[in-house]
Formats: structure tokens, sequence, C-alpha cells
């Protein structure tokens, strides 16, 4: 087996796309790679990450920034927690360890939002500590190669994966192994059409050899996804001299706490535009004589991993003699400041549809 990992080496050095975070053994800028392209694509997260670096260069300029401006940065990736988590690392990593992040295992998980796979790819990548990392596309590689049928994920198979790549990986090159591992995943044992016949393990892979790399690896059976109704009301009120516009902030749990959108009806079940009208007055102790419906967008689909979401924009004009009383999270602001406001890429694709975010 020897042979065959000198040859993913090898494979690796002369085929290994050259990304920013692999020019530098800086533990501050592969964490935060490492965070960024969970759940997401190199060629999404690369210009989140490039747009990151520029604005917050190191740990001690991410720790004095604000949650609002790091999950404005952060806007259209998703999953915001990573994003909540980044700060409060910087933070700790600053106030704990005077801004050098520590490469044991043990106190990198005790950092928030760093679990075994980034703790192991920090350690590994910046210290060059003999810890495997496993992501997708190595389980898929070690699942193919040795015929593996523990299904993923789970803690199981994390840790029998984890320690069968202990067996694999070189005491030379630790760092360099990780890295190639998860570039064969990433651009030749893909998860449909592998390039079998060019790939570096293919003389001793298991499932090449019967003609099985559809079957691995095993998945653990997903929840079937909900269907979710989302009726938000962009409600704008007239003014002597700027237009302003209601918004919420969502600080309560949930995938897009923090962030800032719309008063909103959610639902299981599709309403009439009466229904959400009638149901908007007896939250915001609106009269419904105070306003005028100008608009009614399309409506938009965002797929989370067990929701569907469907939301409609309901565009509201207020009158000037309407006492709208709001109370928190709901809060008015200047519709020319919609740009500096984080919100979920649901809200933001509707704001740049309509031109709100250019107007005001």
């Amino acid at each position: 087996m020897s042979d065959i990992i000198n040859q993913l080496l090898s494979w690796y050095r002369k085929n290994g796309r050259l990304l920013p975070w692999r020019e530098t053994s800086d533990p501050y800028r592969i964490w935060l790679s490492e965070i960024m392209l969970q759940q997401t694509r190199v060629d999404q997260g690369l210009p989140y990450y490039t747009r990151f670096v520029e604005k917050f260069p190191d740990v001690f300029h991410l720790a004095t920034a604000t949650e609002q401006e790091v999950f404005k940065l952060w806007q259209g990736l998703g999953y915001y927690s990573r994003a909540r988590n980044l700060l409060k690392t910087a933070q700790q990593v600053v106030s704990r360890f005077g801004g050098d992040f520590p490469s044991d295992l043990k106190t990198l998980q005790s950092l928030p939002g760093i679990g075994p796979y980034t703790a192991a790819a920090v350690s590994s990548l910046a210290f060059g500590m003999p810890h495997p990392v496993v992501d997708g596309n190595v389980y898929r590689v070690i699942a193919r190669l040795y015929g593996v049928t523990t299904p993923i994920p789970s803690t199981k198979a994390h840790n029998e994966f984890v320690k069968i790549a202990q067996t694999l990986m070189p005491a030379a090159h630790p760092a360099l192994f990780n890295q190639a591992m998860m570039e064969l995943g990433a651009l030749v044992c893909t998860p449909k059409n592998p390039q079998c016949d060019s790939c570096p393990l293919r003389l001793a892979c298991v499932a090449r050899q019967h003609d099985q790399t559809a079957s691995f690896p095993v998945q653990i059976k997903k929840t079937k996804q909900k269907t979710l109704y989302l009726y938000y009301i962009v409600m704008s009120v007239e003014s002597t001299h700027k237009t302003k516009v209601v918004l919420r902030h969502r600080d309560t749990k949930g995938i897009w706490a923090g962030l800032y959108d719309f008063p909103c009806i959610e639902t299981g079940n599709p309403l009439k535009v009466e229904e959400v009208m009638a149901l908007l007055a007896g939250k915001t102790d609106l009269p419904i004589s105070d306003f005028s419906i100008t608009n009614i967008s399309s409506e938009y689909k965002h797929l989370l991993t067990h929701r569907i979401l469907l939301a409609q924009f309901i565009s509201i004009l207020v009158k000037k003699n309407s006492s709208l009383k709001l109370k928190k999270p709901l809060l008015l602001v200047e519709q020319s400041a919609l740009p500096h406001y984080p919100v979920p890429v649901l809200v933001d694709r509707f704001l740049q549809d309509s031109g709100l975010m250019a107007s005001g």
C-alpha cells in the first residue's frame, strides 16, 4: 500500500489546485477556510474567503468585528451558526491564547464551532501533526477503496474511517496526505461518474474491482423534506424626507438567528393574501384600513436540508397618520440603509429583484 500512497502524493503534487489556504501554514487562514468550506463548494467559498481575508487579515482584526459586520460578509453562505462561532472563536483565541491558535486536538475542540474534523485539519495542515482529516471527499475515497459498508455520517463511521486513514498516512507527510485525499475525492473520486482510470489508487480499489463505485459510501437514509410557506410583509412607511422600512431582527435560535428580515407569517399550508393581512393586523396592532397593498411578488423557492421554503413578499404602504406600534424584534430603518443589514439569501434575492437595495 505504501507504493500506492506514494503515487497518490505524486498525483497531488502534479494535479492539486492552487488555492490560497494551501499556500500558507497560517492556522488562522487555514481555520477560516475550513469553516467556510463546510457544506460549501470551493468555487462558491473562494470569493468569500478572499473578502474575509481582505477585511480581517488576522485573528486580531476578526476578534474586534461586530456580529453584524461578520454576518454581512457571510451573507449567502448559509448555516449562519458558522459565522457566529467564527467570531466567538477569534475572540477566544485572542483572549485565551494571545492570538496564537493551539495545535492540539483537545484544546482546538474547546473553541466554538470546532469539532473533530476542523480540529484535525488545523492541527495537521497548520502544524504538521499526524491527524487524519476526514471530510465528505475522504469518506468517499476510503469507502470505495476498502468497500466500507458502515453508513455515513455517524460517530461510528467517523471513528472507523479515521482509523483507516491513520493506517494509510505516511509519517513524513501527514499534511500532504490529507490534502491529497481530499483533492482526490473532489477531482477524481467524485460522487457521480468517477474518473477511475486516472485514479492513483485504482489498482487497490475494491469498488472499482467489483464495478460498485455507485454503491459507496453507504448513506444514512435522509429525512423527507417538509414544505414551509413564508409570507413576508415589506412594510414601507411614508415620511416627509425618506422612506422607512420595518425590519425584524431574528435574535432567537435558528439557522438565521442574528440576521434581519421582514415581519413574516409562517405556516405549513398556503394562505390567501386576505388571510395573511388579517394575521398581520393581529400581530402589529395595525388597523387594516391604515395601509394599502402596493405589490405581491412571485414565489421564491429556497432549499434547506430538511425544509423547502416557499416565500412570497407582500409590499404594503403605511399612511403617514397611521399609529404604527412596533415592539422588539421589529425596528424601523431608512430604506437607503438596507444594504448594511445582513439578511437571509432568500430575502436578498427579493431585495435585488425589487430594487429596494438601490432606492430609498
